[in-house]
């Protein structure tokens, strides 16, 4: 069995490489205890010297692939871009700043194994946020389980493992948002689908001392994303997505491209039309709007 695990990157620094090089060294023993390969994948949309130097410096020793896009698209958009240069029998989605333990992934990993589970979701027992992130989280999750019923009280943590076959039919095929929201769009996806879901306890330990996106503005692009998606949910048949080319894939550890940047574009007819496009000229304004 090979396992990938797919890591979205911004603005991480220098000390990512200790960061990834640490997690490699416990992960090791962890796979090779068990009988099973695996690889890391970086990929960043942000060119950010000190961040791409760490990324440079973990392919070339071999510790990690590293791909850099040369356009922003967000972590959303940056995770379906990588799954095409995965080779893993499972794909794990984790957060660049590791808040989940080697020995909590790899349970993970052998659990969706053991049972044939499609996607296993992290849902954080224990989290360092602030009492308005607090908040907006819980609003958020209500809001979810409205609209699609999930049965679950956490849609956002950076952590999920996924079968081959789900990463395919969600990540692929089915995901439109590129943003904040992809982690929710990829649960409800799978519930569409009728793939096997199952939500697992996990201590969350943010490494960051804080998070660069205003909570208030990074919520409401966030449901702005959800009442998209609620439209494609119920509306299948005027909708379609496309993808297209925005810009290339570079591998960084002898700097070429291998490949074209995608993003993920909504193609609609029919009476849904015309609200699309205005939740897109919404969805614009709140998301790129200067501080």
């Amino acid at each position: 069995m090979m396992v990938s695990i797919v890591v979205p990157v911004a603005k991480e620094g220098s000390g990512l490489y200790d960061r990834i090089l640490s997690f490699h060294r416990e992960f090791s023993v962890l796979a090779a205890a068990s009988g099973f390969s695996f690889e890391i994948l970086l990929v960043s949309d942000v060119f950010h010297v000190p961040t791409v130097k760490a990324m440079m410096r973990l392919a070339k020793q071999g510790i990690a692939k590293c791909l850099l896009l040369t356009r922003r698209i967000g972590k959303g958009g940056s995770i379906k871009n990588a799954i095409p240069y995965t080779r893993g029998d499972y794909i794990v989605l984790l957060d660049a700043d590791i808040p989940v333990n080697p020995a909590t992934i790899h349970r993970a990993v052998l659990l969706a194994r053991k049972l044939g589970i499609d996607l296993i979701i992290a849902n954080r027992v224990y989290r360092t946020h602030t009492l308005l992130r607090r908040v907006l989280s819980t609003a958020y999750n209500t809001l979810v389980n409205l609209f699609f019923r999930t049965g679950l009280r956490d849609h956002q943590a950076g952590f999920k493992v996924l079968s081959r076959r789900a990463a395919e039919i969600i990540l692929v095929r089915r995901t439109r948002t590129d943003g904040l929201a992809y982690d929710t769009e990829v649960i409800v996806w799978a519930k569409k689908h009728g793939l096997r879901y199952k939500a697992v306890n996990v201590v969350w330990r943010e490494q960051r001392t804080g998070s660069t996106i205003p909570p208030l503005r990074a919520l409401l692009t966030m449901l702005a994303d959800l009442v998209m998606l609620r439209l494609l949910t119920l509306a299948r048949k005027y909708v379609a997505l496309q993808k297209l080319a925005i810009g290339r894939v570079v591998e960084l550890s002898n700097i070429h491209t291998i490949g074209q940047e995608f993003i993920t574009m909504i193609r609609a007819s029919g009476p849904k039309k015309h609200l699309l496009n205005i939740l897109r000229k919404l969805y614009t304004v709140v998301a790129f709007k200067r501080k």
